[in-house]
């Protein structure tokens, strides 16, 4: 049985125009209990301290018309922003799942928006104009820059929009007009691979993975490239840096520690299947999902071993860590909370939908979308309710 909404008064947003369009009536503010990017933080840490602890229930469930790529929601203030797989961008209340409006930018969109003031940055694939900017208060595109196919989240840093395309070029621009402040190519790409991998900030770097194997690390403010290194196999999973450390996974299932500063490795896994998530972490654990169907949570230091769970199921996205619990999802339509200490699972829930996108946790809810173009949103159970 769904459970229905509680009424909660509109905290912040009305919508102002019609059902094809979007126009708030003032900025979208973020707050400390907020989910504001994907990964959270410039570092992609997929932890929040808020806790939201299981058993949960639905409150709200919301048709975004087609499924989302593998970004996550954005939650700002008492709005979820979310794109999807049509090109669209939507809108919702964060307390009640009502649509407070869309608007449709462009072809496909497989990564989250950036958000700045009232302006929110899209990057799509398979458009002419591929990184957009919408002003959600004048409910109008800022600007439009053709800059290729774009299949992932952009980082927004520093009024700077960091990002690579699928023709193997990464690059830097200036978020009030779009302009382009420098490009770095993938060394000797001749038979164009891409850049898939989403970027995550370490001081003055910028660094993400790339099909060619290796992992790059550019100054932010040149684009000069200070270290790459070579994983062996595509990378396709966002990078995610943990107090100094690069954490990423490639296609074969190795899953690698590096030096932010130099490029140096400091230790290796291999997983035994292939990694397209981001790591998660939160004190001493490092937190990854893989096709094969497990998650494992790892030592930092080190990488030892601290448990695995086996799935039966591809795992294609970030498991989100809500205080001591990890919160993931799988292709077998299973959302599942985990004990961080060991992994015990604590509660389980069956969707009607593949999760392929990362679930967000801000304002005491878990949010999560699946490939059957919903959108959920689940609270902690009310002891008495």
């Amino acid at each position: 049985m769904r459970v229905l909404p509680t009424p909660i008064p509109l905290l912040t947003l009305a919508l102002l125009i019609g059902c094809a369009g979007l126009k708030l009536d003032q900025p979208l503010r973020p707050g400390d209990r907020d989910w504001p990017m994907f990964g959270r933080t410039p570092a992609r840490t997929n932890a929040t301290d808020e806790r939201v602890e299981p058993p949960l229930s639905l409150v709200w469930e919301q048709d975004i018309s087609s499924g989302m790529g593998y970004g996550s929601p954005i939650v700002i203030d008492s709005n979820v922003l979310i794109t999807n797989l049509r090109g669209e961008l939507y809108v919702l209340n964060a307390f009640t799942g009502k649509r407070l409006g869309w608007v449709s930018l462009g072809d496909g969109i497989h990564g989250s928006p950036a958000v700045s003031g009232s302006v929110v940055y899209v990057a799509c694939a398979n458009s002419r104009e591929s990184l957009i900017a919408f002003d959600v208060s004048e409910g109008k595109i800022r600007w439009k820059r053709d800059y290729g196919d774009i299949e992932v989240t952009p980082l927004l840093l520093n009024d700077k929009l960091y990002f690579g395309t699928t023709a193997g070029v990464f690059h830097c621009v200036e978020r009030h007009e779009g302009d382009r402040e420098w490009s770095f190519r993938l060394p000797d790409n001749r038979k164009r691979k891409g850049i898939r991998s989403s970027a995550a900030a370490f001081e003055n770097l910028i660094i993400f993975g790339a099909e060619d194997g290796s992992i790059y690390a550019l100054d932010a403010k040149t684009g000069r490239e200070q270290w790459s290194y070579d994983t062996g196999a595509p990378v396709f999973a966002p990078t995610a840096i943990n107090n100094g450390v690069v954490l990423v996974g490639n296609a074969a299932g190795e899953f690698l520690a590096l030096d932010a500063q130099t490029g140096t490795k400091r230790w290796q896994v291999s997983t035994g299947a292939a990694i397209y998530a981001a790591a998660s972490f939160s004190d001493n654990l490092v937190v990854i999902g893989t096709t094969g169907g497990k998650l494992l949570a790892l030592n930092a230091a080190d990488g030892s071993m601290k448990w695995s769970v086996e799935f039966n199921s591809v795992i294609n996205s970030s498991a989100v860590i809500s205080g001591e619990i990890a919160y993931v999802g799988t292709l077998n339509k299973e959302l599942c909370a985990l004990r961080m200490q060991d992994g015990s699972t604590v509660w389980k829930q069956t969707l009607n939908g593949r999760i392929k996108t990362s679930p967000a946790v801000a304002r005491g809810r878990l949010f999560v979308a699946t490939d059957d173009r919903m959108v959920l949103a689940f609270q902690p159970v009310r002891s008495g309710g």
